[in-house]
């Protein structure tokens, strides 16, 4: 279930401060540096949710709005427990925040990112499908990690008339 994630705050910091370094969440940031982690005060520019199960946090969805052009950028998307059911439960959040995106907060499109390699890259190429969103492309040696490599960053735009086009032809 989603709540919002200012509810959780020191649970998160915490589970932030336990993957900083984590080789398996290098992806996670995108930068060879941590920051601490603090959410805003409003809604204005950001919605940070969690996900719940069981009073235990699955994971954080959260993404940057740009109210002027009406669009959700950035999507940060974070799993921090990756077994059987909380991959189905997270999941089944993830596409909640989606159709919040578009159907409650009426944002116009939805902008995102992820680091080629990243496990979850073939995941989001199957959601922008999904979506009848697109890959706008690849940045080459975009981005360095925790393990000093550079890395290329994949670029996604999912419309929301293409979202609802979907959801017309499927009856949902």
């Amino acid at each position: 279930m989603l709540e919002y994630a200012k509810k959780y705050e020191e649970q998160l910091r915490q589970l932030f401060y336990t993957i900083a370094f984590d080789p398996f969440y290098q992806f996670e940031q995108c930068s060879t540096y941590r920051e601490e982690f603090k959410l805003p005060e409003d809604t204005w520019a950001s919605n940070h949710f969690v996900s719940i199960y069981e009073q235990n946090i699955l994971g954080m969805i959260s993404y940057q709005i740009r109210r002027p052009d009406n669009l959700v950028d950035n999507i940060h998307i974070i799993h921090f427990r990756c077994e059987k059911p909380h991959n189905y439960i997270f999941g089944k959040d993830v596409l909640t925040a989606i159709k919040y995106i578009f159907e409650r907060y009426g944002f116009n499109k939805i902008n995102f990112r992820v680091v080629v390699g990243n496990p979850i890259e073939k995941t989001y190429d199957r959601l922008v499908k999904r979506y009848n969103g697109r890959i706008v492309g690849i940045k080459k040696q975009d981005v360095r990690l925790l393990d000093g490599n550079l890395y290329d960053l994949k670029e996604y735009e999912v419309l929301a008339a293409d979202y609802f086009r979907r959801n017309d032809r499927e009856g949902l």
